[in-house]
């Protein structure tokens, strides 16, 4: 890849439809990388032109998947990952106008196995919108698995019957 190319963000993260924010993604290295989109109507958490500025922390999170999937190479399948923890964000703006153009930056501070501990950026040219500390975790399928059973498991033994997350 290239300095500066944009690579589409949709090979790289699990997102469809409305959840998939980012469109591409640049620059990236082990530690980081730069994500770009445009807010557009169709986000979630729209009102009359302006999406809540609480969708940075789920930008933050997108352009985290994307490293992790570019970081397993060509031809690897994004796989679905968790937000677990957000130690700390700063909402600089309560909301974001739609058609406003957005670069989201993240480096990894620490990683150990399968957990992770992001910080991120999320700006236009002319505003910095939001800076967050993220914790995921990105799970092998069996494991992540084996969570979803179990935790079946304890909202039926919790008399919630149905299993549901």
């Amino acid at each position: 890849m290239k300095q500066n190319q944009l690579l589409p963000a949709e090979q790289l993260i699990p997102h469809r439809l409305r959840m998939k924010l980012i469109e591409g993604v640049k620059n990236p290295t082990q530690r980081g990388l730069q994500a770009e989109t445009t807010v557009t109507e169709e986000w979630p958490l729209n009102m009359d032109g302006w999406v809540s500025s609480l969708l940075c922390i789920e930008l933050v999170a997108q352009a985290v998947s994307a490293l992790s999937t570019w970081r397993r190479g060509e031809g690897a399948q994004p796989r679905v990952g968790l937000l677990v923890g957000i130690k700390k964000a700063d909402l600089l703006y309560s909301k974001i106008p739609v058609m406003t153009r957005l670069i989201v930056q993240i480096e990894e501070l620490f990683h150990v196995g399968d957990y992770a501990v992001f910080e991120g950026k999320v700006s236009s040219d002319s505003a910095l919108f939001c800076k967050a500390t993220i914790q995921v975790i990105e799970p092998e399928k069996e494991t992540l698995s084996n969570l979803v059973t179990l935790r079946k498991i304890e909202s039926y033994e919790n008399g919630k019957g149905n299993g549901g997350l």
